[in-house]
């Protein structure tokens, strides 16, 4: 990387599409704003669900969690390095950088599983977000009414803000609500520790460790819109301490929440942890702010999602005019926000498909294809021995997670099924 890394338009030969088909975003975010995109993006559903993978590989799962927040950080400036490899200009997006690497095969491989890992990830946001308004309400309107309506929520700021670096006060403020989460969990739990006195724990687990780097594994997961954050930085040198000092935030939120929600309930730890809580008036604030929080990261999920498809068919102040650009821009995030509140609503075993995909989808996307990509196009001999080595330890996490998770959706679909 140059000393300048000022976004310049990719050369025609790099990438699969014309330079009228590039967007050169203005680079006028602050390092605090891309600090707060990645927490919110990243710190999600995990939080709640790490006190059982305690549970399930022992307390040498904080050891385990350290592991993979330093995974992510390395996997994460692979590839944005991997965006300036010809050091003239920066690649988009993270497809383009596996058209770079291997071509259109390479384009097409990256792009099938990034963009259902976006998606994806934001149906079941909204979903859950539905889900959890259902049972706030306490009404008799149907479940279905109430994912739409989380639907209609999370299309204003999808269709108002145009990049990332506008969806920063929303970002802090989605931060501040795990934050409250968190608070709650760990003063309403150590609140309840003297009526839990009989839950046991260990410290290792050896039948539970693999499910547990999985889990912990996914929860460190941001590449897919690390691209998006990136390309907004006014002052983008300072991406690999932004994202260390990211990643290292949370996992002292995942520490402190599930070292919390083990050490009160033990063996008896569920999740969300929320539902080991008892019932009252600070588990339905718990829940609120998980809902506002999955509310705000389906957004930065679309985002990234949409920005993409705005470069792929120019749609930007440069081929249009601002107002008819808006307009195109308006009709197709909405016309993306519809399909996928469809398929919230009516389409039948949705989760346990979207646990298949992802459990084959995210060890490529978040571990093993920035290696693999990194090493096309900088060469192997652009490593010493011992980071040879950390990326074999990494791609065994990788492939351990691939079959772990592909299994376990598969059970689940079958289980589904069954009578």
């Amino acid at each position: 990387m140059g000393s300048d890394l000022a976004i310049d338009l990719p050369s025609k030969g790099s990438l699969d599409v014309s330079p009228t088909n590039t967007v050169v975003r203005e680079r006028n975010g602050s390092s605090l704003g891309a600090y707060f995109n990645v927490i919110c993006v990243v710190a999600g559903t995990g939080t709640l669900q790490l006190p059982l993978t305690l549970m399930q590989g022992g307390w040498i799962s904080i050891l385990l969690m350290m592991l993979c927040g330093t995974i992510a950080v390395y996997t994460g400036n692979l590839l944005i390095k991997c965006l300036y490899h010809n050091g003239q200009s920066r690649l988009p997006d993270y497809p383009s950088v596996g058209y770079a690497a291997y071509g259109r095969f390479g384009q097409n491989f990256i792009r099938s599983f990034h963009y259902t890992i976006l998606l994806g990830a934001s149906c079941i946001y909204i979903i859950l977000a539905g889900v959890n308004l259902h049972e706030l309400s306490n009404t008799d309107i149907d479940r279905k009414v109430w994912i739409a309506i989380s639907a209609a929520i999370v299309w204003v700021p999808f269709v108002a803000l145009k990049s990332l670096k506008e969806f920063v006060w929303l970002s802090v403020f989605g931060v501040l609500t795990t934050l409250v989460v968190i608070l709650v969990t760990v003063v309403e739990g150590l609140r309840d520790l003297p009526n839990q006195r009989e839950n046991s724990h260990h410290f290792i687990v050896p039948a539970g460790i693999p499910i547990a780097l999985t889990s912990i594994a996914f929860s460190f997961g941001g590449n897919a819109i690390y691209p998006h954050v990136e390309v907004a930085m006014k002052h983008p040198k300072s991406w690999n301490r932004t994202l260390a000092i990211a990643i290292f935030t949370i996992f002292l939120m995942y520490v402190l929440i599930s070292a919390t929600g083990y050490y009160v309930y033990g063996d008896s730890t569920m999740s969300p942890i929320y539902a080991n809580l008892p019932h009252g008036v600070t588990t339905s604030v718990a829940i609120v702010m998980i809902t506002v929080h999955v509310a705000l990261a389906a957004p930065l999920n679309l985002i990234s999602f949409s920005n993409e498809m705005e470069i792929m068919w120019s749609i930007n102040d440069t081929c249009y005019t601002p107002l008819k650009a808006f307009c195109l821009r308006f009709a197709l995030r909405s016309f993306i926000l519809v399909i996928l509140t469809i398929i919230g609503v009516f389409l039948p075993y949705f989760g346990p498909l979207m646990s298949l995909i992802g459990g084959v989808g995210y060890p490529i996307i978040l571990f093993l294809a920035p290696i693999i990509l990194y090493l096309k196009l900088f060469g192997l001999q652009s490593m010493g021995w011992p980071e040879r080595v950390w990326c074999i330890l990494i791609a065994i996490i990788a492939i351990v997670g691939l079959v772990l998770g592909t299994k376990d959706a598969i059970i689940q679909l079958i289980m589904i099924r069954s009578p």
